[in-house]
């Protein structure tokens, strides 16, 4: 493991020693003094694995775990404190932590959690990068829960192929993103990417403004005129909305799929078009289908790349990071203040709420918090009305129904081993789903499972 390097941060010079010795036969150990000169360590090279003390003068161990992550996104990050509580532990993981380590702690243990840390890492000679999003995701896609982490392998995927994509789910989850995604994930990145919505242009003009039209072809038409197929030649053409087509003009786009030509209105001449065609809906097209509203053939077309994406209240983890994301695109675009964060029990009621308008609800929630918030940081008082109503759960079954973040609301440590039992409960011991469900990494869940005496269903 010589290729490894491991950064220990502790202001405590005797913490530092004892890491080295510990560790010295097996990585290459680095130490910092505080927070502050890890990061510049950080700044200046990769390490495979940084272990941080929770509590330093000059900074806290939280927020170097924040900035690591921001910084270089793929090294391991493990927390020594000696101030545990299931708030911190939790806090920790959330933002993307392996572990955590309560002092004082037996040598061996130290040893133990840092090799498993490094295990899972890439050796520190291969470059992380400064890409503040995880590695698994996609520039645009915020997210570290598995459900993104999977929607951004799927997209990985299907860019790779020309195959038409559709791409399904509830109004605003982000469908146009997944869709400029599979454009710049693919080989026509350097070409255009355009982008309609069906259900915005009146039904009588968007045949024209797809395929396009001659002079005189119509009243008005005193040019000839290119539509967008031919506009995104060699390039993708997004179609959203695509369950506002009328009938007609799906027979229209079927046959230019098939074709790959497109015939401008008043011409009766074909040009051959070469285009990536994406299209997305919040309907369900296979019901259309059946009702003959929509055709069996365009939908046959388009179902080759599917792409689910999952509404926001099926990967609540990733609630606090896209927050703190919106918070910081609204703070670079106004420029007489600046809110730094949100306090914790903002963040918990973000987590619980189920957000039926997904992530564009959730932006407008986090630009209206900004505007209100009169200090630094978002306070409850500054969310919406809506997320202020929700009582608290009063037994086991009920805290099932919550995300690990938004079990904590209303439970601390008294809460934890009641929460971990009846969520394994719910998946009857299916370890991979509770952690699937709790937005909790598995080896993660595993390790809280042992430290709050919970079985498993291998033990």
């Amino acid at each position: 493991m010589g290729e490894h390097s491991v950064l220990v941060v502790d202001d405590r010079a005797n913490m530092l020693s004892l890491a080295k010795k510990v560790l010295g036969k097996d990585v290459r150990v680095l130490t910092a003094s505080g927070g502050r000169e890890a990061l510049e360590v950080l700044k200046a090279q990769p390490v495979s694995v940084v272990v941080c003390d929770l509590r330093m003068p000059d900074m806290e161990g939280i927020e170097v775990l924040r900035e690591c992550k921001r910084l270089r996104p793929n090294t391991e990050f493990i927390l020594m404190t000696a101030y545990a509580s299931v708030a911190t532990a939790v806090e920790a993981l959330r933002l993307g932590a392996y572990d955590y380590i309560t002092k004082p702690f037996d040598p061996d243990q130290l040893r133990g959690v840092v090799l498993s840390a490094v295990g899972r890492s890439a050796p520190a000679s291969e470059p992380n990068g400064d890409d503040p999003t995880p590695k698994e995701l996609l520039p645009g896609l915020v997210g570290r829960s598995p459900p993104m982490r999977e929607l951004a392998a799927q997209v990985v995927r299907y860019a790779a192929s020309d195959a038409t994509a559709l791409v399904i789910g509830e109004t605003g989850t982000g469908k146009e993103r997944i869709a400029r995604a599979l454009h710049t994930q693919g080989d026509r990145a350097s070409q255009r990417f355009v982008a309609v919505n069906c259900a915005a242009i009146p039904a009588e003009l968007l045949e024209s403004e797809l395929f396009g039209y001659a002079k005189g072809a119509f009243s008005g038409a005193s040019r000839d005129r290119g539509g967008l197929f031919e506009e995104a030649n060699h390039g993708t053409l997004f179609l959203d909305e695509i369950g506002e087509l009328r009938l007609s003009l799906q027979a229209k786009l079927t046959r230019a799929i098939e074709e790959k030509a497109v015939r401008r209105l008043g011409e009766s001449r074909e040009r051959s078009v070469d285009v990536r065609l994406v299209a997305a809906t919040h309907r369900d097209l296979e019901a259309m289908v059946k009702a003959g509203t929509f055709r069996e053939d365009l939908w046959y077309r388009l179902n080759v790349a599917r792409v689910s994406v999952p509404p926001l209240r099926e990967r609540k983890d990733d609630i606090p990071l896209l927050s703190r994301h919106f918070l910081r695109e609204r703070a670079a675009s106004i420029s007489d203040r600046r809110i730094e964060g949100f306090s914790d029990e903002a963040l918990a009621r973000l987590s619980a709420y189920d957000w039926p308008g997904n992530v564009r609800q959730l932006r407008s929630a986090v630009e209206r918090a900004y505007l209100l918030a009169p200090g630094d940081t978002v306070n409850v008082s500054d969310l919406p009305d809506e997320l202020l109503q929700r009582r608290a759960p009063s037994g086991g079954s009920e805290l099932a129904n919550l995300t690990w973040q938004a079990a904590l609301e209303h439970a601390r440590e008294e809460a934890a081993q009641l929460y971990l039992s009846a969520v394994m409960e719910r998946f009857d011991g299916r370890v991979a789903d509770a952690a699937a469900h709790a937005g909790i990494e598995r080896e993660s869940f595993y390790r809280l499972l042992r430290r709050y005496g919970v079985r498993s269903e291998g033990g």
